[in-house]
């Protein structure tokens, strides 16, 4: 059995383009490119036996060069997505990124949306969860969801533009963060299957909106809260607002942290939720200070 590494030798020798004499009466060079593309392809499966996934990667992409050569797109695209997921094992997430948008921008160009938006929300994850790069990340499951809308996938559209939202006010952009969150309260009124979502999309609009330091608009999100959604009144969530709205115009930050704590007692804050509270708490905090 061949090695590997002299597969991908054998490779290079075939992908040599044909000129000259042979060129004439030999045709083009696009079978010997789709069988260096095989060759490629052959090697990168025993880089994945021998758990070399770097390497598996590699001569997948080289594969999918040779596949461009020859003129298959599709299978280029394809491939690509085997590079991409070999160096996402190997945990070189830079070259799974390069790799899965070399298959978004071929899949695009066939039209194939649906499929490139679930791409463009794995790209996301990635550039969250391993990168830590959260602009790159909100541009991603921004198109994502914008892709997911127009094949009229809303439930998946919903949760990419909620995982842009979380961002947004991580980042510390929390009047764009309250706008995303608006857009998932309008796509969830009488919506059955995500009416249950509206309480946390209310509370987490009113949160960014008080981080941002407009409790205005805060006390305006709880009353169409209240409007708009009959469970929401009599909601946990309804009297945690109200009672931050009030320790945020009392500039109360023990109010605010005593609120905080009555809520967690019976409903968990996640990390998101304090992450914004103790920004909002910092705010206060630098308002009594400017009173000074």
């Amino acid at each position: 059995m061949s090695s590997p590494e002299e597969l991908l030798q054998r490779a290079e020798k075939k992908g040599v383009p044909t000129s000259g004499f042979m060129k004439i009466f030999g045709g083009d060079s696009s079978y010997k490119y789709e069988e260096a593309a095989d060759l490629c392809i052959q090697a990168a499966n025993l880089y994945k036996l021998r758990k070399e996934l770097k390497s598996a990667g590699d001569a997948f992409v080289k594969a999918a060069g040779f596949q461009l050569k020859a003129g298959n797109d599709d299978d280029a695209g394809n491939v690509f997505v085997d590079a991409y997921k070999s160096y996402k094992a190997s945990g070189d997430s830079q070259l799974a990124i390069d790799s899965l948008k070399q298959s978004i921008e071929l899949f695009t160009k066939k039209g194939q949306f649906r499929r490139s938006a679930n791409f463009k929300f794995e790209l996301g994850e990635i550039y969250e969860a391993d990168l830590n790069d959260y602009k790159n990340a909100i541009s991603e499951f921004e198109t994502a969801g914008e892709w997911y809308s127009q094949d009229q996938a809303m439930a998946l559209a919903n949760k990419s533009w909620l995982k842009c939202a979380d961002l947004l006010a991580l980042d510390g952009d929390y009047i764009k963060a309250s706008d995303h969150y608006s857009k998932l309260i309008s796509n969830s009124i009488g919506n059955k299957l995500s009416q249950w979502s509206l309480k946390d999309y209310y509370l987490k609009k009113a949160l960014c909106q008080l981080a941002a330091t407009d409790s205005v608009a805060a006390k305006r999100t709880l009353q169409e809260a209240m409007a708009q959604d009959g469970n929401f009144a009599d909601s946990r969530e309804a009297k945690l607002l109200s009672d931050l709205i009030t320790a945020y115009d009392e500039n109360d930050t023990e109010k605010l942290s005593a609120t905080a704590f009555e809520f967690d007692k019976f409903s968990k804050l996640d990390k998101w939720k304090t992450t914004i509270l103790l920004k909002i708490k910092e705010t206060i905090s630098e308002a009594e200070d400017d009173l000074l």
